[in-house]
């Protein structure tokens, strides 16, 4: 991968960012892209621990399909006590996966497109200019505010497009909205995998490639990590890894002892912070 300017993470990203509705269809078709050209051989191939390709397919297939309004089969639907922003049920996705297993890939494809046309259309006027209002539909009934909601869908899918080009032997694609979007949020919640550390200690991640930046952390005396200016000062740990390592540790799709990571300082140190990069649950 080439190797882009990076930036600190004390330095917040001043580019005027995306409107979330074209966000959200940029990821979408990204996605598409990949899922029409695959063999019905490839739809078979494990994705995620206990799902295959066609099972993300009916996972994507089951939220947008939702996001647009549409009627969903038998078994599709579980009741979930609503908390405010939780994180999405598992009873609530393998219910949506479930549902659709009886389905060929192709007619689960068909599903996905047009769920991610018709809430295009549902959506298009859609009032975003206050994020704490509750989401439309399934995530408003599950507690989701409409910020969290227009925040998580295209991570979902950037994500989900990355598990089918591994599971397919595609390369991972660092460019694109998505990409930058996903990689944003992890640069933001970066001083998190600083917990539990001492008073004091702090760690720097160097990445490299199309999302590289350089990453900075240090505990305060409250126990609580923030950034730091790390031309200015030293640290404990310095973490030299590239994009697609970096977010497949924050999306847990990777082990910290299988990444290929230079850490220099302390390793103790080092090893906790890898292990603590994946926020996603």
């Amino acid at each position: 991968m080439g190797s882009t300017p990076q930036r600190s993470c004390h330095t917040l990203n001043r580019m005027t960012r995306p409107d979330p509705l074209a966000l959200w269809d940029e990821a979408g078709q990204d996605l598409l892209a990949v899922l029409r050209v695959l063999t019905p051989e490839e739809h078979d191939r494990t994705a995620l621990p206990g799902w295959t390709v066609r099972d993300v397919l009916a996972h994507l297939a089951h939220l947008e399909s939702e996001a647009a309004g549409m009627p969903q089969p038998p078994g599709g639907r579980v009741d979930v006590e609503p908390k405010r922003n939780q994180p999405m049920p598992t009873a609530v996705t393998e219910a949506g996966v479930a549902a659709r297993r009886e389905r060929s890939a192709a007619e689960v494809l068909e599903e996905f497109e047009t769920a991610c046309t018709r809430r295009r259309e549902v959506l298009a006027g859609l009032d975003t200019s206050d994020p704490t209002v509750p989401a439309p539909g399934l995530a408003g009934e599950l507690g989701w505010d409409l910020g969290t909601w227009l925040r998580n869908r295209p991570i979902d899918l950037w994500v989900h497009e990355q598990d089918v080009r591994t599971a397919t032997g595609r390369p991972m694609t660092m460019t694109g909205a998505g990409a930058a979007h996903v990689a944003g949020l992890m640069e933001r919640v970066f001083p998190a995998a600083l917990k539990r550390l001492p008073v004091g200690t702090s760690v720097v991640a160097r990445i490299t490639g199309p999302q590289g930046r350089v990453l900075a952390a240090r505990v305060g005396v409250d126990g609580r990590a923030a950034p730091f200016a790390p031309d200015d000062e030293g640290s404990d740990v310095t973490l030299d890894l590239d994009d697609a390592t970096w977010l497949r540790l924050t999306g847990g799709r990777l082990h910290p002892a299988e990444a290929e990571v230079t850490v220099t300082g302390d390793e103790a140190v080092g090893a906790t912070v890898l292990a603590q990069l994946n926020v996603t649950p």
